[in-house]
């Protein structure tokens, strides 16, 4: 009687902490297969925003592929200082374009200041 006892016990103790460790790897595998599907969709968002943000709807500044160059020079320069002089020259820099995709107006990034920045410098 004590070994059927015995047997029974451990038959449910592999049952309940055989599945129990199945729920929890089916759980992890679930959360590693959400977690790739997420990364690959945030790598390729950020490429597509990259290329299809070159020239918004309302915006008044084209930005080229040539942006390394532009920045290697004035890497020195912070936001703050840029966002200065946008405002000496007369540029808007606040909320100056707005994202065709969700209709909300975005500050300019420091490669749009640049890029204004140098327009006004070659057309003076």
């Amino acid at each position: 009687m004590e070994l059927a006892q015995y047997m029974l016990t451990g038959l449910l103790y592999i049952l309940i902490y055989g599945f129990s460790t199945l729920f929890i790897f089916q759980f992890l595998l679930e959360i590693s297969i959400a977690f790739e599907k997420h990364c690959n969709r945030t790598t390729s968002i950020k490429t597509t925003v990259i290329q299809t943000e070159i020239l918004t709807e309302k915006s008044k500044i084209q930005i080229s592929n040539k942006k390394e160059s532009q920045v290697s020079t004035n890497k020195h320069i912070t936001v703050e200082q840029l966002r200065k002089r946008c405002s000496q020259a007369g540029i808007k820099w606040s909320y100056a374009i707005q994202v065709s995709k969700t209709g909300k107006k975005r500050h300019l990034n420091r490669e749009e200041m640049l890029i204004a920045l140098n327009k006004i410098k070659q057309s003076a």
